[in-house]
C-alpha cells in the first residue's frame, strides 16, 4: 500500500494504440519507470527563473508525434 497522506500526486493517463505500446516496450522494457526518468530528468534541468516555473510550450496533443 502506498503511503501518499503527506505528498500530493497525480495519475497520468497515456492512450496508446496497442502498437505503439508494444513498440515502446520494445525500446523500454520498463516503460513507466522511462517515463518517470524523463519528467524527473526534465525537471532538474529546469532552472528556475524569477517567476518559479521555467515557461514551455503545452501540447495538447501527442497525435503530431
Amino acid at each position: 500500500m502506498m503511503h501518499t497522506d503527506t505528498v500530493e500526486t497525480r495519475t497520468l493517463t497515456i492512450v496508446l494504440p496497442e502498437s505503439e505500446w508494444r513498440a515502446l516496450r520494445a525500446q523500454e522494457p520498463d516503460a513507466i519507470g522511462w517515463l518517470q526518468a524523463q519528467i524527473k530528468s526534465r525537471l532538474a534541468a529546469s532552472e528556475p527563473n524569477a517567476g518559479g516555473a521555467q515557461a514551455s510550450t503545452p501540447v495538447d496533443s501527442w497525435d503530431d508525434y
